[in-house]
């Protein structure tokens, strides 16, 4: 099934916390039945643009978008992060190294955090010094600031010093390679992708970890590899699961999906700061544009964009080869 094709209700063979339920012969039919009664209907219609910014130079594919709480587009190119204003004038540009494309992470009051490929710097936009550099794979930021956590190949997490990535603190392994991270948005919870482990006999899944103690809180198994995890501002928690967007939220017996939708292909996750909508970039569906509580399609373009990004206010920004879109 396509991505506007259908809106797929979650906990149908697993409980509410996740785990493995007992097998019924009616599960594959239910399960049918609720993606064509659920939402097999292509749903929302073609986003409008509030404004256009015309770029002076075409960006090629791969090219990388963020946001700042000024309103100013951050268009990230081989080697380096060009800064844009409204009008597509070029304020600021910051040489990042190499010919990699780099992407903007997050941004401090006088810092931007930058992945160029296996490796996340901390930089001073004013000055292009790097604070610190160190090859990181999943990474999320403490909300309050007090840590950037990363986790290694065994699934044990580390805190780093947020300015210079130093190694502060680590928790012990999880025993499976880690695939994605992210924080709670109140900072008291670290959610942690695992992967499969034929050596523990473990499926992928999500361990959820106290922020404070790393006490282990709750295991959800998933049902595929898990690449993304994003918390959203309401404690909703979103995957790229498989080939699905599938969304947690917590319950009395831990984290238990909410919905999941099919994702396209080489799908890509943009989560609004308003907490009320999600998109997934794809090659084949363009963006589609989610309300977080049902998974339904609210808006898309068929369009396949660079990149797209959301600002403070909860617009989506689209980036094209010459231009970018800012979207109703």
């Amino acid at each position: 099934m396509r991505f506007g094709g259908g809106v797929r209700m979650m906990g149908i063979a697993r409980g509410a916390a996740g785990r493995s339920g007992p097998w019924r012969p009616w599960m594959p039919i239910l399960a049918v039945l609720m993606v064509a009664l659920g939402g097999c209907r292509k749903g929302g219609g073609e986003m409008a643009s509030l404004a256009r910014v015309q770029l002076p130079d075409s960006v090629a594919a791969g090219a990388t978008l963020a946001v700042d709480s000024l309103r100013r587009a951050w268009v990230g190119t081989p080697g380096r992060l060009t800064v844009y204003d409204s009008a597509g004038r070029e304020a600021a540009r910051v040489a990042a190294g190499g010919q990699l494309v780099p992407r903007v992470l997050w941004m401090g009051d006088s810092a931007v955090y930058v992945r160029a490929g296996g490796n996340v710097s901390v930089i001073d936009p004013r000055t292009e010094k790097r604070a610190g550099t160190r090859q990181l794979s999943p990474v999320a930021r403490d909300p309050r600031g007090r840590w950037v956590y990363t986790a290694g190949r065994r699934g044990g997490v580390l805190g780093l010093a947020p300015g210079t990535l130093k190694i502060r603190w680590g928790w012990p392994d999880a025993g499976a390679p880690a695939t994605a991270i992210a924080v709670s948005p109140l900072g008291d919870r670290v959610y942690v992708a695992l992967d499969a482990s034929e050596r523990n006999g473990t499926a992928p899944a999500v361990e959820v970890r106290d922020a404070q103690s790393g006490r282990p809180l709750h295991r959800w198994e998933a049902p595929a590899a898990i690449t993304v995890l994003e918390a959203g501002p309401d404690n909703t928690l979103y995957a790229l699961v498989g080939g699905s967007v599938t969304a947690l939220r917590h319950g009395s017996g831990g984290l238990a999906p909410l919905w999941s939708v099919a994702a396209g292909d080489e799908p890509r996750l943009r989560v609004s700061p308003t907490g009320t909508r999600v998109a997934v970039l794809s090659e084949d569906e363009g963006v589609r544009l989610l309300e977080t509580g049902s998974g339904e399609v609210v808006g898309r373009t068929d369009e396949a964009p660079r990149d797209a990004a959301f600002d403070v206010e909860g617009r989506l920004w689209v980036l094209y080869p010459r231009e970018i879109r800012i979207m109703r």
